[in-house]
């Protein structure tokens, strides 16, 4: 008798469950709601090189390695700017299919969040290496503060429209039955089109401008209507 209870118990929870499953598929409404903010980049970041062409591979990476040198002795005490070194290269140059000289080259990243000093560090650099990049980007504390303002005002948002359904549709009201947040995570720096030509003619420190990047917050989610 106690497996018969047993069993008819496991029926009923399983039919309750598939009842539950198959409500589901009934007055399911998808919404969507945003909410975005220009917020003001405080991160610069720069890519340099140091280049060299000769006749041995080794004179031209003895060359870059000492400007490399040269450049880290500059950084040594610049504590607001972090720096690593980047990709090393080293490959052949052809003159009528025959190996004429050596190119070598190193990058080195540089990052700040005082865009004033990098941009002179970066002058003074100049002497030696060329501007490969230069970006603005939000730092990661920043983004997270302004992200999570969002999501509130974006789930402010998606409770709106959901009520506005309800009031629309004449239902008594609405069960949440899926949602997901989604912050954008597209690249967040901006390139101004420096050109690094141009500019390693020049020791001056460039023009900056570090602008802003859009952070957004999205809700996706479907909510079931109650009549």
């Amino acid at each position: 008798m106690k497996m018969f209870i047993s069993v008819a118990a496991l029926i009923l929870c399983f039919s309750g469950q598939a009842l539950a499953d198959e409500a589901l598929h009934y007055n399911i409404i998808n919404l969507n709601a945003s909410s975005s903010k220009q917020v003001e980049n405080d991160v610069m970041v720069v890519v340099m090189r140091a280049v060299s062409e000769a006749n041995s591979a080794t004179e031209s990476a003895a060359r870059v390695n000492a400007a490399m040198q040269w450049a880290t002795e500059q950084l040594k005490n610049q504590e607001a700017i972090s720096h690593q070194s980047l990709n090393y290269q080293t490959r052949p140059l052809y003159q009528n299919k025959q190996v004429s000289g050596w190119m070598v080259s190193q990058q080195i990243r540089l990052k700040s969040t005082e865009i004033e000093i990098l941009a002179a560090a970066v002058g003074t650099l100049q002497q030696q290496l060329q501007v490969d990049s230069m970006q603005f980007e939000i730092s990661p504390d920043i983004r997270k503060q302004e992200a999570s303002k969002l999501v509130v005002e974006a789930l402010g948002a998606f409770r709106a429209k959901a009520n506005l359904v309800v009031e629309t549709l004449q239902a008594k009201d609405y069960r949440l039955v899926t949602i997901r947040i989604n912050e954008n995570r597209q690249p967040i720096a901006y390139r101004r089109g420096v050109q690094a030509e141009a500019m390693a003619m020049s020791a001056a420190p460039p023009a900056v401008e570090a602008g802003e990047t859009e952070v957004q917050v999205s809700i996706e989610g479907s909510i079931q209507l109650i009549f």
